[in-house]
């Protein structure tokens, strides 16, 4: 019995919809049917059971009974401070994240390198050489550049 209460609306018409199409209400694109609020509640819970959130009425219709609400300008200068704070911190901590990396890396042999950077400019001459966007061949080779061949350049 209870299995069953874990069954949604949804998926039993998904089931019966090819066995029994004249049983399932169909909605067309022109106006979909209007869904009670409570069965909107009923489904969202079961889906929230479904992956193994603790999740009743209450809580959705006290979710839905925040977002309804206007923030202030307040509130909204605030949102936006904390999120300007947390881009900050989780820059900061990559940027001292690659610098751990960078005093961990190995050491590339020098005809590594030298293979690479041969490589390199005879892959980016031959694609200036023969790809018709010129421009567009000349800002990749100048991207790739800043951001991979500089690193072994330095």
């Amino acid at each position: 019995m209870a299995s069953w209460k874990e069954v949604t609306v949804r998926c039993l018409c998904a089931a019966w919809r090819p066995l029994w199409p004249e049983c399932v209400l169909q909605r067309d694109f022109e106006g979909f049917e209007e869904l009670e609020e409570e069965a909107v509640v009923h489904e969202i819970v079961s889906l929230g059971n479904s992956i193994g959130l603790e999740v009743d009425d209450d809580d959705v219709e006290e979710l839905v009974e925040e977002h309804s609400k206007e923030l202030s300008t307040e509130e909204l200068l605030e949102l936006h401070k904390e999120e300007n704070e947390t881009l900050k911190r989780s820059l900061t901590s990559e940027e001292s994240g690659e610098e751990e990396d960078k005093e961990e890396s190995r050491i590339i042999p020098a005809k590594d390198l030298k293979d690479a950077f041969f490589c390199w400019s005879k892959l980016s001459k031959l694609a200036e050489d023969y790809h018709p966007d010129v421009g567009s061949v000349q800002k990749a080779i100048s991207v790739f550049n800043d951001n991979v061949m500089n690193y072994f350049w330095k």
